[in-house]
């Protein structure tokens, strides 16, 4: 359906903090790629919209001709006009559970490939619930998390699976996620999901979400044979390391998991993910991120916590997200001979902005382009919804991955 619209991509809600980053991005692309594939702006902003233009203009004077369209995310009429018109969406309008869902709808509609940047895993299961058969009759691709939520969880762990069956024909029994260090910052609009999920209208949604650990996949396409997420320290003998929660972990094991449906890494397959520490550090965390979800949620502390925290637009400053970085390492082991695979994945920028927003506009580029050469539609994770080439990009990015059997996981963590 997107062979003949006139345009490859929309950025929606482009005037946000990582939107701009996005931009400038796409923009670096240069003259003769904006010539060959036609990218527009839109929200719902027509001054912030021209604003950024104006300054994109000044860096990269070929954007004279860029389009902008207004569209408010509530106005179903005008998201319409624009999706009949262009074969991809990125959106960074968020909270998505706010002001997502008329977005995607109108994605389905109109034949429309779709990506994000949503940790936001209920809003995700609601999506697929109200429109997976309807996009697949259309022919639509929707990708949500297509950021640090959660494209290196799904590549590592995809990696890790690709590696067992080219060089063993071996299923994956397992695979453990481990942000290993980083280095980066928020935003108002990280801020700002994390109260929209922890709103009272949402927290009963969510929390019935976060006691599935398949809660992504078709009740028919569960093993359950995963596990709850990880709530506290504890050692892991084979890494020889202790492992403690991580924020973005239950978010980002969802959709590895759903990613297991489609990929077919093993029936038995299994996903968790942590995050590096000390006892005494993840002692920290644990009790951290209890704490930071009952405030939250609590009708006391919560209006206080919004008064203070980044307003949406605020984020880190240009110099501190150029020295950011991230490095994950991916523990897995074969089904039938019990190998062992480590996967590293670092990356060189802040991981949630910088890089995110590189992952998105490639994501979408990829959606654009390459999409009807594959026979998959409906909701995917980006390990199963987007191309090689997806990935390729990002090796030139900011990203870099070595994947190789070991005979112990400590070998990898000296």
């Amino acid at each position: 359906m997107t062979a003949n619209k006139s345009t490859d991509l929309v950025l929606y809600g482009a005037t946000g903090f990582t939107g701009k980053i996005a931009c400038e991005y796409i923009s670096s692309k240069g003259e003769s790629f904006f010539n060959n594939f036609k990218w527009v702006i839109a929200g719902r902003n027509s001054q912030k919209l021209e604003l950024l233009k104006k300054e994109l203009v000044s860096k990269f004077s070929f954007l004279e001709s860029l389009e902008i369209f207004i569209a408010d995310s509530s106005d179903s009429d005008a998201l319409d006009v624009l999706t009949s018109k262009c074969k991809a969406v990125i959106s960074f309008a968020g909270p998505y559970s706010k002001y997502g869902s008329k977005l995607v709808e109108s994605c389905v509609k109109n034949g429309t490939h779709y990506a994000d940047l949503t940790g936001e895993v209920f809003w995700i299961a609601e999506m697929i619930e109200k429109f997976e058969e309807r996009a697949k009759e259309t022919k639509t691709k929707l990708i949500p998390s297509c950021g640090f939520d959660s494209i290196p969880s799904d590549w590592g762990a995809y990696s890790i699976a690709k590696l067992f069956r080219e060089t063993l024909n071996e299923d994956t029994k397992y695979v453990e996620g481990v942000l290993w260090n980083a280095k980066g910052g928020f935003s108002g609009g990280t801020v700002a999901s994390g109260f929209e999920i922890a709103s009272p209208e949402n927290i009963q949604k969510h929390n019935l979400v976060m006691n599935d650990p398949q809660a992504l996949n078709a009740k028919d396409k569960r093993n359950g044979l995963d596990v709850s997420d990880r709530d506290n320290v504890t050692w892991d003998s084979e890494i020889q390391q202790y492992l403690a929660p991580f924020i973005m972990g239950p978010g980002n094991s969802r959709i590895v998991r759903r990613s297991n449906v489609f990929n077919n890494y093993g029936p038995d397959f299994t996903y968790n993910e942590s995050v590096k520490s000390s006892w005494l550090g993840g002692k920290a965390i644990a009790w951290g991120l209890y704490f930071a979800n009952w405030s939250l949620s609590s009708p006391w502390v919560r209006p206080i916590a919004q008064k203070v925290a980044p307003k949406p637009g605020e984020g880190p400053k240009q110099e501190d997200m150029k020295n950011g970085f991230a490095h994950m390492k991916f523990f897995g082991q074969s089904s039938k001979s019990g190998k062992k695979a480590v996967c590293n994945l670092m990356i060189k920028g802040d991981p949630g902005y910088l890089i995110t927003a590189r992952m998105i506009v490639e994501a979408g580029v990829d959606l654009a382009k390459e999409t009807e050469s594959m026979d998959a539609y409906g909701f995917r994770t980006p390990a199963s919804g987007l191309s090689e080439k997806c990935f390729e990009a990002l090796l030139q990015n900011g990203f870099e991955v070595k994947t190789s059997l070991v005979q112990e996981f400590t070998e990898s963590t000296q």
